[in-house]
């Protein structure tokens, strides 16, 4: 009895000696959040966005005047000249050896039937698509990052409740150790009962290993380093790397069931984004076939010259002209060009309708698949009250000598499965609530 009480006591001073598990807490908005800072894709899309819109304003510059400063400089080794008379003293030159001209020089397009205008409304459609591509991404993150917060959860409470089934197996196997110990129970029950907690252990440890699985997909989406995730679990836990504070299953299913969901429309940023490709497309066609008309063209520079023609002075030189420029033949390239962004345009138009029928469709099958999980999650809970009562009804009639130990093992066994099943149809329910707010449509709901 002393040696017992020493082993305890040695066992309890070693247990208080090891470290605490780290504890990673973690909710489902925060991970979003997280997820999102952390995502190079996202970033990468974010680029994207804004390098199409620096590309729009870079475009909007053809629209506006041109202002530039021009200066030019030459050298003449021989300059022309002429001797009018043998008697003048010296010939006439026509110019200098040094030659040089500065000023500013204003440019601007009076008409182009509209081609630059319409070439940067394309790009800035262009801009507005790599902006619902980022929408779209950020979406795609948010889907995937609750589908595999679900998934923890979902391995998480499987690990509570085997942990619980291995804490029945083994009371009951303290049972009947004690009832063999006095002759009330045979030996078959006591291996059946030894056999039933190594088989819960062997449960358990895989239900840890399937949660540690879950976890390392979710650090890598949040951008979290927690520690060691060989031995995660709940922070009741013993012999635990890392303490896992998540939001209940319960929880997260009701708030999800709040979320504001409608059909698939043409607000959904795919779709947005397929129409304004098309937009731009139809605009880029319209600019290039701007091309096969007149072009006029107004300059006006003011330049300090030297030469005055062939006087050795500095002139100021003001100069005002206007040009027309007009395609008569170039092989129908402009043509061409023009049928290319026409058909680029209707490809995006069909496959913005495409892109909505889909969604509508997998729309409809989330909410239906969400509907039935709901019938089915109300029978769950039934079943599971009804199996916990029957294996406790078990229980005691095998303690009273009336049914056998498998019986009891049975009991159990339905109980646990119960359980389990009740927990994954509550993360069906919310995988599917997770899609039907992926797939909505008009703005993010608060996403």
């Amino acid at each position: 009895m002393a040696a017992a009480l020493l082993w305890l006591l040695l066992a309890a001073g070693l247990r208080a000696g090891e470290p605490a598990p780290q504890v990673f807490s973690l909710g489902l908005a925060e991970a979003e959040s997280r997820a999102l800072l952390a995502s190079d894709q996202v970033k990468a899309a974010a680029a994207e966005a804004r390098a199409a819109q620096e590309q729009a304003q870079a475009q909007f510059a053809g629209v506006l005047p041109r202002l530039s400063l021009e200066a030019s400089y030459g050298y003449l080794t021989n300059v022309p000249s002429l001797q009018l008379s043998p008697l003048m003293p010296a010939p006439i030159q026509f110019g200098t050896h040094e030659n040089y001209s500065i000023g500013p020089r204003l440019t601007y397009t009076l008409w182009d039937t509209g081609s630059a205008w319409k070439a940067y409304r394309g790009f800035a459609q262009q801009a507005a698509a790599r902006g619902e591509d980022r929408r779209a991404t950020e979406r795609a993150l948010r889907q995937a990052v609750d589908s595999v917060y679900v998934r923890v959860q979902l391995a998480l409470e499987e690990l509570r409740l085997f942990a619980d089934s291995l804490a029945l197996a083994r009371a009951q196997n303290r049972d009947i150790e004690t009832n063999f110990k006095a002759g009330a129970a045979n030996r078959l029950d006591l291996l059946d009962s030894r056999r039933e907690v190594l088989s819960y252990q062997l449960q358990f440890r895989q239900r840890r290993s399937d949660l540690s699985s879950a976890l390392q997909d979710l650090v890598a989406l949040v951008g979290a380093a927690p520690g060691d995730l060989s031995r995660p679990g709940p922070p009741d836990f013993e012999d635990l790397t890392l303490a896992l504070k998540l939001d209940p299953q319960e929880d997260s299913l009701a708030s999800a069931e709040g979320w504001p969901l409608a059909p698939p429309d043409s607000g959904h940023p795919q779709v947005r984004a397929q129409e304004l490709q098309a937009r731009a497309a139809d605009l880029a066609a319209q600019s290039q076939n701007a091309s096969l008309y007149p072009v006029v063209t107004a300059t006006a520079k003011a330049s300090e010259d030297y030469p005055n023609a062939i006087l050795p002075q500095t002139v100021q030189q003001n100069t005002f002209a206007l040009s027309l420029s007009w395609p008569l033949f170039e092989g129908g390239r402009a043509r061409h060009l023009t049928d290319e962004r026409r058909r680029e345009a209707d490809a995006a138009r069909r496959r913005a309708a495409q892109l909505l029928t889909d969604l509508r469709r997998d729309y409809d099958r989330a909410g239906t698949l969400a509907a039935d999980l709901r019938q089915r999650r109300e029978l769950a809970a039934q079943d599971v009250a009804a199996s916990q009562e029957a294996a406790r009804l078990y229980y005691q009639s095998y303690k009273a000598g009336r049914i056998n130990l498998i019986d009891v093992q049975s009991a159990d066994l339905r109980a646990l499965q119960s359980k389990v099943g009740a927990a994954d149809i509550a993360a069906q329910l919310l995988q599917q609530l997770v899609t039907l707010r992926a797939l909505s449509g008009g703005s993010d709901h608060g996403q």
